[in-house]
C-alpha cells in the first residue's frame, strides 16, 4: 500500500515513469502475499499511470485486469471505477461505441447502489461520448462501429443521427440535473454539431455567465466563498477564474500546459473564450457582438 501511495504521489506530480515503477512494486507484493483486493488496486494504479502518460492501449489492459479482480472479490465501487476508466480510454481512442457501453455499465452499477453522484458522472460521460460520436459522424471522421449502420437512403441516415443527438441530450440533461454544470457546455457542442447554432450559442452563453459569476463569488480551486478574510489570486491562465492559494495557481497553469482534461474541455480554449466574454460583459456591449468568436470556439 505504501508503494501504491508513492505511485499516486508521483503521478500527481507528472512523474509517470516513477509512478509505474512504484505501482509495479505494489502489484508484485500483492501477488506475493495473495491479497487479491490490493492486486486489483495495483492494476488500477498502473492503468491510471499509463492513461495519464497517453498510452491508452496499456491502460486498457490494466483496467481490464482491475475490472476482473473487482468482480472476483466483490468490490462494486472498484468495478464502477474500472468501467469509468475503460470508457475514458476508449473515448480517447475514438471508440465511442465501446466507451458508451462501459459508461452505461457504470451507470447501471451506480443506480443499483443508489450512488447519485456516480450516476451523474456516468451520465455526463455518456453524453460527452455520444456528442463526440455525433461530431465525428458530421465531419465524416467516424470509423468502424462508430459509423452510421449502412443506411440505403439519406433519410434513414439522418434519422439515425437524430436518434444519437436525442440520446446524447438525454444523458447531458440528466448530468446537469445531477449537479454537473459542465453538461451545459457539452450541450452547446452537441447542438452546434447537430446544426442548431442558435441553441448552441444560447447554451454556451449560459455556461459562460455561470462561470463568470462563479469566478466572482467563489474560489474555483477550493470552493470557498470570496470575502475579506479569503484573499483571492488571479489564475495565470484566465483572468476570470479565481484561486485562493499558490497551489491552485500551479494546478491551473499545469492543466493549461497539458491541454486540459478531455471531459472538462480544452482549458486554454475555454479560458480564452471566458476572458473575451468577461470583457464584453464588463464593457456593456451586446452579447451578440462576440457571436463569431463563440462559433469559432464551438467549431474546434
Amino acid at each position: 500500500m505504501a508503494y501504491g501511495n508513492l505511485g499516486n504521489a508521483y503521478q500527481s506530480q507528472g512523474g509517470f515513469d516513477k509512478a509505474i515503477e512504484y505501482h509495479g512494486k505494489h502489484l508484485a507484493i500483492a501477488k506475493e502475499v495473495g491479497d487479491r483486493a490490493e492486486e486489483g488496486r495495483a492494476y488500477r494504479g498502473l492503468g491510471n499511470a499509463y492513461q495519464s502518460q497517453g498510452d491508452s492501449a496499456k491502460a486498457i489492459a490494466y483496467h481490464a485486469q482491475c475490472l476482473a479482480m473487482a468482480k472476483e472479490v466483490g468490490d462494486r465501487l472498484g468495478e464502477g471505477r474500472a468501467y469509468a476508466n475503460l470508457g475514458t480510454c476508449h473515448m480517447r481512442l475514438i471508440e465511442y461505441v465501446k466507451a458508451v457501453a462501459y459508461f452505461e455499465a457504470q451507470h447501471v452499477m451506480a443506480t443499483s447502489l443508489k450512488l447519485a453522484h456516480v450516476q451523474s458522472d456516468a451520465a455526463l460521460n455518456m453524453g460527452v461520448s455520444l456528442t463526440l460520436r455525433v461530431r465525428a459522424t458530421r465531419q465524416g471522421t467516424a470509423t468502424g462501429a462508430d459509423q452510421a449502420p449502412g443506411p440505403h437512403s439519406h433519410t434513414s441516415a439522418s434519422a439515425c443521427l437524430d436518434d444519437r443527438v436525442r440520446e446524447a441530450a438525454k444523458w447531458l440533461r440528466a448530468a446537469f440535473d445531477g449537479g454537473h454544470a459542465l453538461a451545459r457546455l457539452h450541450m452547446a457542442h452537441l447542438t452546434f454539431h447537430a446544426g442548431q447554432e442558435d441553441a448552441a450559442l444560447a447554451h454556451l452563453k449560459e455556461h459562460l455567465s455561470w462561470r463568470l459569476q462563479r469566478g466572482r463569488d467563489a474560489c474555483a480551486g477550493c470552493g470557498q466563498t470570496r470575502g475579506e478574510d479569503t484573499p483571492m489570486l488571479t489564475c495565470s491562465g484566465c483572468r476570470v477564474a479565481r484561486f485562493c492559494s499558490a497551489d491552485h495557481q500551479k494546478m491551473a497553469s499545469k492543466k493549461a500546459a497539458l491541454g486540459g482534461n478531455l471531459l472538462m474541455g480544452r482549458h486554454k480554449d475555454i479560458c480564452g473564450v471566458l476572458s473575451k466574454w468577461c470583457e464584453v460583459v464588463k464593457d456593456g456591449l451586446a452579447p451578440d457582438s462576440c457571436n463569431a468568436g463563440l462559433v469559432a470556439f464551438l467549431q474546434r
